[in-house]
């Protein structure tokens, strides 16, 4: 339950941040897609999703999972933000080296178009640290448990 009082705390930080004028500049639904479209990926590739979703069900409150479980959850969970961090990266490059290449350095324009284009690039890190900084307190949630499992179990022992 304390993981959706951090998420709307933080949809009214941003958006009180950005300011309601400007926050169509940061909707960009294809660098977006092109930030998640490898997270999903990963968790196909490596049979994940169930742990994934598990991982927002103990988040709000679900917390009857076993040992296991709650490890797959955890690394599901980091591997997401591991991916969206290096592709978010990787977007950010591409769009700065697309954007310097294509200019016609002849004219003083292109530094204006560099800026521009710059906006757009830095996006890709904006959805990529968005992404990390609303997994981060359910990876730890679970970290928290999995520690709590394993003390309990070595006091038991």
């Amino acid at each position: 339950m304390l993981y959706i009082v951090y998420l709307v705390s933080i949809v009214l930080y941003i958006i009180c941040g950005i300011s309601w004028d400007r926050i169509t500049s940061f909707a960009d639904v294809i660098t977006l897609a092109f930030l998640v479209f490898p997270c999903v990926l990963m968790l196909f590739c490596t049979s994940s999703f169930r742990a994934f979703g598990r991982a927002f069900l103990f988040a709000v409150g679900k917390r009857d999972c076993s040992f296991q479980q709650c490890r797959e959850s955890a690394q599901s969970v980091k591997m997401v933000m591991q991916t969206a961090a290096v592709f978010g990266a990787v977007c950010f490059l591409i769009g700065m080296v697309n954007s310097i290449r294509s200019q016609d350095w002849s004219s003083m324009d292109s530094i204006g178009w560099i800026c521009l284009d710059s906006s757009v690039a830095i996006l890709s890190l904006f959805y990529a640290l968005l992404i990390c900084m609303l997994l981060l307190p359910v990876y730890f949630m679970l970290k928290k448990h999995l520690f709590s499992q394993r003390t309990d179990t070595d006091r038991g022992n």
